[in-house]
């Protein structure tokens, strides 16, 4: 029996729980020729809900569509790859004369692309060092999307990343392309909700004001719960609806999360058994003994005070004033001084994450899995 709890790849239509309004107000925004900033918590299912739209008929039928990560990203270099990679791999299957099309287009990477007479398949062989001109790449690969014989839909997921290249302007080089286009339309997604709001909310900003805004939070959570209990249903199982609500309630309804719990129960308790919430937390404590052999390594990695700040977070679970005596005391932290450092480090290994309240930052694990685990074993 297939597990109905998709944890990798694209979801299936009959699989994939809810979004239904933000499948609609995605869809209307498009055909209204506008762009998206779409941001959400890592791992809410951002990503699968771009794919879910592009999996319906009015983008499917209609439009060219791309979706490129570049959360990996560290330079306008990187940024070119992605994208060029990307649009390879959407038209290949398109055939010849589309691909061609794009080949044609790019003269600045023409050198890459080759073709394989055994498999009689084009090829294209493209790294760091062949983008020379990344900014004269990125103008050949805007006037392919502009000049496309189908409008086009881009998705650049952890968008923000791009505030970080050390390259100068690239915001504003972006922008100006993007502005003068009529047949591509971006969707701009990412974790980082600080930085993406100030980078399209802010008049000194380039991409100010310059897409329609949502902010994907969690399904609600009677709809998830009933959605758990249908999907063991179908497969002739059970689960209690207190079971189902207790996975839900062990990570506030953070979907990535829930559902590996789900995932796991369905995957590994029998079929004969109706999943209670004693079932879930043994789940929840195998996935976490089965993890807890890389947390180990990860932690062993860290300084003695980038791991006492750790581990006083992840108790907090949301922690806020984190450099004020009370909190140092309380955790019988070294001082403010040194939390401060060890937290700048801790964001770098993206270990933390945090959002903004009023003018508090308050800082939370990005992994929960983590955070259960450290609060389990310190």
């Amino acid at each position: 029996m297939e597990n109905p709890f998709y944890i990798t790849g694209i979801i299936p239509e009959p699989y994939f729980c809810d979004r239904e309004k933000e499948t609609t107000w995605i869809i209307r925004t498009l055909e209204n020729k506008a762009h998206i900033l779409l941001s959400s918590p890592r791992r809410m299912g951002k990503t699968q809900l771009i794919r879910h739209v592009f999996e319906q008929q009015p983008i499917k039928d209609n439009y060219y569509t791309f979706y490129t990560d570049i959360y990996p990203t560290t330079s306008l270099h990187e940024f070119v790859l992605f994208l060029s990679k990307e649009i390879y791999s959407v038209l290949v299957p398109k055939g010849i004369t589309v691909l061609n099309s794009f080949i044609a287009g790019l003269h600045s990477l023409a050198g890459c692309f080759g073709y394989d007479p055994v498999n009689n398949t084009p090829t294209f062989e493209i790294k760091l060092g062949d983008i020379r001109s990344p900014e004269l790449t990125i103008e050949e690969i805007f006037r392919y999307l502009e000049k496309a014989d189908k409008p086009c839909i881009f998705a650049i997921d952890e968008f923000q990343q791009i505030a970080n290249y050390p390259e100068k302007n690239v915001e504003a080089m972006l922008r100006t392309h993007i502005q003068k286009m009529n047949n591509c339309l971006f969707i701009y997604a990412g974790s980082n909700r600080h930085i993406l709001e100030n980078m399209f909310n802010s008049a000194a900003k380039p991409f100010y004001n310059s897409a329609e805004q949502m902010y994907l939070d969690c399904i609600d959570k009677d709809v998830y719960t009933e959605f758990a209990e249908k999907q063991f249903a179908k497969a002739g199982r059970k689960i209690y609806p207190q079971a189902a609500s207790f996975a839900y309630d062990l990570f506030d309804g953070h979907t990535y999360y829930v559902h590996n719990v789900l995932h796991n129960a369905f995957a590994y308790i029998s079929s004969e058994t109706v999943v209670d919430k004693d079932d879930i937390k043994k789940t929840l404590t195998d996935m976490l003994e089965e993890k807890g052999r890389t947390f180990v390594l990860l932690m062993a990695q860290l300084n003695y005070q980038q791991k006492e700040t750790l581990i006083a977070i992840a108790k907090e679970g949301m922690a806020s004033s984190v450099t004020s005596v009370a909190f140092v005391k309380k955790h019988a932290l070294k001082s403010p001084s040194s939390v401060q450092y060890a937290i700048g480090t801790l964001l770098e290994k993206q270990l933390l994450t945090y959002q903004n309240k009023g003018r508090t930052k308050v800082y939370c694990l990005a992994d929960r899995f983590l955070e259960m685990w450290i609060c389990r074993t310190y």
